[in-house]
């Protein structure tokens, strides 16, 4: 018990649950911070990033890859091959008020890169560069790639790739276009800042009145209470979770939910509107301006007005335009901007070269280029022999309704924050209730373990708390019953017996045959000897002499049957079961006899006389159980083995044992002194027994 009253009253305290709250407090605030900064920083990297991805396509799918084989080593940045794909970059990099320079690289070995051609004044082809691994998949699969923020020894960045394919569709090299990133960096250490500012402010004004004490505490005690937890921290924390796992879930359900929704709007929209397109607008005319380019001829015009008429009728707000195929690449043919570009270059996607070679119209999307996120639908538009003369597309941005979807979805989680706060303390407010009587069940529960049956545990609560308490209280007072019992009852019966009622939960006239060893004891010349005594001076000798038998049987587990005047009747065997009940009988025999031998020096050397006893002991099935009446019952044994242990008790001589061949099978060779077959009474042949003599004093 020392050490609960030590632990225990310490795990009370409040000053786990203050710093525990602090810590709670402080990741909400910084998690508050992150959770509305950091996705939409993240949006706006990616978002970035696939920009240029798919101008480093563009710009791919206008170099020439055989020239660019071309071109090895320094000397080549002179070459005709060098300045015309650059050219291509630079010319990219203008239509895209790129910043940073576009280049090429070449894989190499050893994890490398190398330039190829770049915009740069001064060229440094063959200069080695780390090879990224968003650039496996661009080398490998001609895909597109793109990293988020990273830093090297320049700065921070944001890149796009895109691949150089040869005509054989195999990558000859990628184009790299690079956005300095130096803002994003520095908003994603202001983030950061604040989220610490916001975790520093709100556990500070938590754990500064506590700080003296937690000091006190030491940090590694802190921690491992922190880490324990109380049931009140443990169910507020539950609760907490459980509300932040459960809008969690649900946020993102219906973010989910809801940009399926929209680009589902989105794609039904510009298919309709491209459908009706293909049927309006003029297939002669989109003939005749791809072959002109007169973005002032009457065929031109007439064709934007149809495209309008387009647009007009769908409600877009984005261009519809018409496009032609040109190798890999697509031209713009006719469109609805007020300032045309005829035959200007655009990347061939993959559904519109599908279209272009047959299959039916489609949609795209949501995808990213240099513009912003799109999601586009096209259908073909034929010929009278049914070829296709070309494409109608329309797009729809939908960068802004993303991110109006992204920014609800956010907004719902700092709501979800605050009920995780609400759920939090209310949870730790319920769990307290419940905790408390908890604990006072848990303290009175060690007491009963401990052998303290004298509890009393508040118990006039309603719930299951009460129940609990309850139980307890039924339990203690039910152990402190039993124990009543046997300690009255054992004054009265062996031990064995009382816990074998109580285990049995009552008493039966029904006896059962066991086979045990029967102990008899008696004192010889014990009507001599109480002629020379007064009747309290008998009543004396034989408690004395008793508690020396009593106390030597039970040491063997054995039964004390009764006490017949002088004589001792005991067994062993039942009701527990014993294998080795014959050696405990002769084994307990022995005993009395060296322990009243030394007894009897005592008396001696006290000028008592000496109380010399003779023992008979017999192995064999006897019933045992309870014998008389539901009034009044006892529990012994009857059978031939009680009478035969009677019948040599009665011829032992003081300081023998007189035992039954079946007990000397039972033990043999211990020395015993094997006596001629005798007859006794009860017996009609003879018997063979054993002795054991232990002599006594006096």
């Amino acid at each position: 018990m020392a050490h609960h009253a030590q632990e225990y009253p310490l795990a009370k305290s409040p000053i786990r649950r203050r710093v525990f709250r602090a810590i709670v407090l402080s990741a909400v605030g910084a998690g508050s911070v992150l959770a509305v900064c950091e996705p939409a920083l993240d949006h706006d990297i990616k978002s970035h990033a696939q920009t240029l991805a798919s101008i480093a396509a563009e710009a791919g799918a206008g170099i020439d890859a055989e020239r660019h084989k071309q071109i090895v080593e320094s000397a080549d940045a002179d070459g005709p091959a060098f300045l015309a794909l650059r050219d291509v970059l630079r010319g990219v990099q203008k239509a895209h008020d790129i910043v940073s320079p576009v280049y090429t690289l070449r894989p190499v070995g050893g994890g490398q890169t190398e330039f190829v051609v770049m915009t740069n004044p001064t060229p440094f082809i063959g200069h080695s560069y780390e090879r990224r691994s968003e650039m496996d998949a661009v080398f490998e699969r001609g895909e597109r790639g793109t990293t988020g923020l990273y830093g090297d020894d320049h700065g921070w960045w944001v890149s796009g790739y895109a691949a150089v394919v040869t005509q054989d569709g195999r990558v000859e090299a990628l184009v790299s276009v690079d956005r300095p990133s130096e803002d994003f960096a520095a908003q994603r250490l202001r983030n950061r800042l604040l989220a610490l500012l916001a975790a520093i402010l709100l556990g500070g004004l938590e754990g500064l009145a506590n700080i003296r004490r937690v000091r006190k505490m030491g940090p590694a005690r802190v921690l491992r209470r922190l880490l324990t937890g109380s049931l009140a921290t443990r169910i507020g924390l539950a609760g907490a979770v459980a509300v932040l796992m459960a809008v969690g879930v649900v946020s993102a359900l219906d973010h989910g939910a809801a940009r399926t929704e929209l680009l589902t709007h989105c794609k039904e929209e510009l298919q309709a509107t491209t459908k009706l397109g293909a049927l309006i607008v003029d297939v002669d005319l989109q003939r005749e301006v791809a072959m002109t380019g007169d973005e002032k001829s009457p065929a031109f015009l007439a064709l934007r007005e149809q495209l309008r008429g387009v647009r007009s009728a769908a409600g877009l707000s984005s261009p519809v335009y018409t496009l032609q195929r040109d190798g890999t690449l697509a031209r713009f043919v006719g469109m609805t901007n007020e300032k045309p570009f005829v035959g200007d270059a655009i990347e061939l996607r993959s559904g519109v070269q599908a279209t272009f070679e047959g299959s039916d119209g489609g949609t795209e999307g949501p995808y990213t280029d240099a513009h912003g996120t799109w999601i586009s639908g096209w259908a073909p538009l034929l010929a009278a022999d049914g070829r296709v003369e070309g494409v109608i597309q329309a797009d729809h941005e939908v960068g802004a309704a993303m991110m109006m979807l992204w920014n609800r979805t956010l907004q719902r989680l700092l709501f979800a924050l605050v009920g995780v706060g609400v759920a939090f303390l209310a949870a730790v407010g319920l769990a307290r209730g419940i905790a408390r009587p908890v604990r006072q069940v848990a303290d009175a529960a060690r007491r009963v373990g401990a052998g303290d049956l004298d509890v009393d545990v508040p118990s006039d609560r309603l719930d299951e708390v009460g129940d609990l308490a309850r139980a307890v209280e039924e339990m203690a007072a039910g152990l402190r019953e039993r124990e009543r019992m046997r300690d009255m009852f054992g004054k009265y019966m062996a031990t064995q017996v009382v816990q074998d009622l109580l285990d049995n939960g009552g008493l039966s006239l029904a006896g059962e045959l066991r086979e045990v060893s029967v102990v008899i004891t008696d004192i010889r010349g014990y009507t001599a000897l109480t002629e020379q005594l007064g009747a309290a001076e008998v009543v004396a000798l034989l408690n004395e002499y008793f508690s020396i038998l009593v106390d030597v049987v039970i040491k063997q587990h054995g039964v004390i049957d009764k006490f017949m005047g002088d004589a001792l009747l005991c067994w062993f065997g039942a009701p527990v079961p014993q294998e080795d009940h014959a050696e405990r009988a002769v084994a307990a025999a022995e005993s009395m006899l060296r322990r009243t031998s030394v007894w009897n020096a005592d008396r001696v050397a006290k000028g008592l006389p000496a109380v010399p006893t003779g023992i008979g002991i017999a192995t064999g099935r006897v019933v045992v159980g309870n014998i008389g009446s539901p009034q009044r019952l006892e529990y012994t044994a009857i059978g031939d083995a009680v009478n035969l242990a009677s019948r040599l008790c009665g011829k032992a001589g003081g300081g023998e044992i007189l035992f039954s061949d079946e007990v000397g099978k039972a033990v043999p060779g211990h020395g015993y002194e094997a006596l001629p077959p005798m007859q006794v009474k009860g017996v009609a042949a003879p018997v063979k027994a054993y002795r054991r003599l232990i002599p006594i004093v006096g």
